[in-house]
């Protein structure tokens, strides 16, 4: 009988120290979870948050807000850090934003050409040369890119001339959360573009038409006139530029802002002023026939040669582009006014 009662009490004692033990573990983690509150807590950079509606804040690579573009609302990083993009590369750079690929072509006349180092080409614009990349934000001018890229990124599409080339800027600087810097670029264009149209309106240039042309030889596309590449977004559509009447009749007829003229009409569609572009380690062909002595432009001297390394700084039309071709051909022009 004594037996039994010294278990049972071996027992009971057993109990007690198991449920103070266990006790003062509880008491043990909640002393621990209340001093670990009490620390300072590890947050992000306060120039990497971005404020919700709530006043909170929240990493800006994790957030993401509602764009309305031209396919619909997409949902788009708050601050997009691997971009890829195909023609607007000019517009991302513009912006201050570094994309992880591009697809596009690179020259050293380009006036952004330095920031082109240390980023890879794409060579083929397809999904699986994409995802390679692991990007957050793909921006592109091709409609079809939405459906066909949507899986990989969300995809930010700007049709080729829906809006103004500054329109676009502005509108990619809200896409990427770079609306200052959009802002700014677009405010030095247009500063220059001022005062450029008061030196064009002079009795020098008033009422002169200006047309850009390039000889690619005889034997292939003969002299080819430009409306929007080479230049032609800067002069025509923002610096208001007239075309000679014959061109401009024949680009509202054709319907083509580029094409081709044969030797034997091509001088019909000189202007006043004529950026005469050069094919790189080639000479004019048309320039050495007895036509080109008989035009106006050439006789008054009005030919402002673009030699063929110059090809890259006309090859974009985006603002930091115009920008250097606006500086450019200003000061061709001016020199030839004295």
């Amino acid at each position: 009988m004594k037996k039994k009662i010294g278990s049972m009490l071996c027992m009971l004692l057993a109990s007690f120290v198991l449920l103070a033990g266990c006790g003062n573990s509880g008491n043990s983690a909640n002393s621990a979870s209340s001093a670990n509150s009490n620390m300072p807590q590890a947050s992000p950079p306060s120039s990497d948050a971005v404020a919700s509606p709530s006043g909170s804040a929240e990493a800006a690579p994790y957030g993401t807000r509602k764009l309305s573009t031209a396919l619909g609302e997409v949902e788009v990083p708050a601050n997009p850090q691997r971009i890829i993009v195909n023609w607007y590369i000019g517009d991302v750079f513009t912006l201050g934003l570094k994309p992880v690929a591009y697809s596009g072509w690179a020259q050293e006349t380009m006036p952004f050409f330095d920031k082109f180092e240390g980023i890879p080409a794409i060579e083929k614009w397809e999904p699986e040369e994409l995802m390679k990349y692991d990007p957050d934000l793909i921006i592109t001018y091709d409609p079809q890119d939405f459906e066909k890229l949507s899986k990989i990124a969300p995809v930010v599409v700007v049709p080729e001339g829906d809006i103004k080339t500054t329109e676009r800027l502005a509108f990619l600087g809200e896409a990427t959360g770079r609306q200052t810097e959009a802002k700014n670029a677009i405010q030095t264009f247009e500063s220059k573009l001022a005062k450029a149209k008061e030196k064009l309106t002079s009795d020098i240039f008033r009422d002169k038409t200006f047309s850009i042309l390039q000889d690619w030889g005889g034997d292939s596309y003969g002299v080819m006139y430009e409306t929007g590449s080479r230049g032609g977004t800067l002069l025509y559509e923002y610096l208001g530029l007239k075309k000679p009447e014959k061109l401009q009749q024949l680009v509202e007829s054709s319907g083509k802002g580029r094409d081709s003229l044969s030797y034997e009409v091509a001088s019909q569609y000189f202007g006043d002023y004529v950026l005469w572009f050069l094919t790189e380690g080639k000479d004019s062909e048309y320039a050495q026939t007895d036509i080109w002595k008989s035009i106006p432009a050439v006789r008054d001297g009005h030919i402002v040669e673009i030699p063929g390394e110059y090809v890259g700084l006309f090859y974009y039309s985006d603002v930091m582009s115009m920008t250097a071709q606006l500086d450019h051909i200003m000061d061709k022009l001016l020199a030839l006014s004295k």
